[in-house]
Formats: C-alpha cells, structure tokens, sequence
C-alpha cells in the first residue's frame, strides 16, 4: 500500500511540473510577442496607435531559406478599436503619403525593410523585417504578419 501512494504522489508531482513548465513557455512567448510588436512600436511603424491586444493564435510559416521566418499572429483586442481610429487610417490613405491601404472594411498596413529598402522610422535597416498589420472595423480580431528576408 505504501509503494502505491509514493507511486501516485510521484505522478502527480510530475504531472504538476510539466503542467508548470508549459503553462511558464506559454507565458513567456506571450510576454515575447507583447515585447516584439507592442502598440508604441506598432504606433512609430505606422503613425496609428493600436489599443492594447493578446495574442490568441500563433503560426509559424515554412522557412525559404535560412534564416528567412514568417510568422502569422492572430490578435483581440482588448477594446474595440474606435471608428475615429479607422477614421484617421481613412485620411492618412487620402493623402497618398502612407503604406495603409484599404479593401471593404479591412485596413492593412505592409512594411518591407532592409535588403536596400529603407527602415520605417526608428527601425534598423540591417533588420531585412517584414511587417503587416490588419484591421477590420467592426471587429474586435486582427492579424499580425511578422519575419525576416
């Protein structure tokens, strides 16, 4: 009787600590993302702030060649993003001086940087960074597209 409680204390100790370790992974890319394309960031690239977001899926796009990443991440916002928000997009495009464009009501905003193509302000041009923010008015989701070339 004895072997069999340490057995079962034994797994369940186990148990608990891969369950700590996956859920300490999980929030450590969590904090990664956060940290990679947090809304000032995403503010200085594309001249809009963004409200606050958790990122709800992830995926990782085939590799080219080595070194070259995609990456796909599947964003909520914490707040719906407001109309003024969508509004100002609207008068940035008019103006013809800015990367956002619009199809329906979904607004995105492609960036490509280094390979010889300049760096959006604040951004290092020796990065060779691909970015891409979608929106969509109405919508609570978006999308952010992310890697290296």
């Amino acid at each position: 009787m004895n072997k069999i409680i340490k057995g079962s204390l034994g797994c369940l100790g186990m148990l608990f600590g891969i369950s700590l370790i996956a859920l300490l992974g999980l929030y450590v890319y969590s904090e990664w993302i956060w940290q990679e394309w947090p809304p000032a960031r995403i503010e200085r690239i594309t001249g809009i702030r963004v409200p606050s977001y958790n990122v709800t899926e992830y995926h990782e796009w085939e590799w080219l060649f080595p070194g070259d990443y995609k990456d796909t991440f599947e964003i909520e916002f914490k707040e719906m993003p407001s109309d003024e928000l969508f509004d100002e997009i609207e008068k940035m495009i008019s103006t013809g001086k800015t990367s956002w464009q619009k199809k329906g009501n979904e607004y995105s905003f492609p960036a490509f940087w280094g390979n010889g193509m300049p760096a959006p302000k604040g951004e290092d041009e020796n990065d060779d960074r691909i970015f891409c923010i979608t929106l969509t008015r109405g919508e609570k989701r978006g999308v952010i597209i992310s890697g290296a070339w």
